[in-house]
């Protein structure tokens, strides 16, 4: 669940999916911002202090607009964010604007520890969590457990994020298309395990006897 959600933040729809290098000016609206950690100590604190903007709103609906489409052509996470409730986008969107986000973009060329990828995480963290205890994902049976162990999460985030997504963005970046041709060629041998699973079936159900009595072989 937590990883689904990293990918909703990050607005990736498959497997096939390399996220974006932060834009400079994202750089600098967060350079401004947030000048050392105690900066965004102090946001995080206060956060209920903040007013919100309705911007979260519309946000939701193009994220589900954007992931609806995928899942329609059978994109598995597509799917899985189909069952997510509105109410954690709601959660990740608004948690974005109260920090001040414009978009959520870690800079994968960077250490995970940087100030800018260590609010990133925060921000995922955070959100997943108030999400989780207000029943954003309960469709996904989430351990309490799992969700208030910030260290945990912390692990996975940084396992997920600098680990499998950050090498895909490399593969990306070596050989533009590789992940979607990956994702295609694992669809194809998909297949062709379904068609020999198949015939398997046929043949131990007696199927080929049926279809070809022996007084019509050769």
């Amino acid at each position: 669940a937590f990883q689904i959600h990293i990918c909703i933040a990050m607005g990736l729809i498959s497997a096939a999916s390399a996220p974006i290098t932060p834009p400079t000016r994202y750089k600098e609206n967060f350079a401004a911002r947030f000048q050392t950690e105690a900066d965004f100590s102090s946001v995080v604190r206060n956060l209920g202090q903040f007013p919100t903007h309705q911007s979260h709103k519309k946000r939701i609906q193009a994220a589900r607009t954007y992931f609806y489409n995928h899942a329609a052509t059978g994109n598995s996470l597509g799917k899985d964010v189909a069952m997510v409730e509105d109410l954690s986008l709601t959660i990740l969107y608004t948690t974005m604007d109260q920090y001040g986000f414009e978009s959520w973009c870690p800079d994968l060329s960077e250490s995970p520890s940087s100030l800018y990828n260590n609010c990133h995480r925060t921000l995922a963290i955070d959100s997943f969590q108030q999400a989780c205890a207000m029943g954003g994902y309960r469709r996904f049976s989430v351990n309490p457990e799992y969700y208030n162990s910030t260290t945990v999460l912390a692990q996975i985030y940084d396992s997920y994020v600098f680990g499998t997504i950050k090498d895909k963005s490399r593969k990306e970046a070596r050989d533009p298309g590789a992940l979607e041709r990956r994702k295609e060629n694992n669809n194809i041998g998909k297949r062709r395990r379904t068609v020999r699973y198949m015939f398997f079936l046929f043949y131990m159900n007696g199927w080929a006897n049926a279809l070809y009595p022996e007084s019509q072989r050769a």
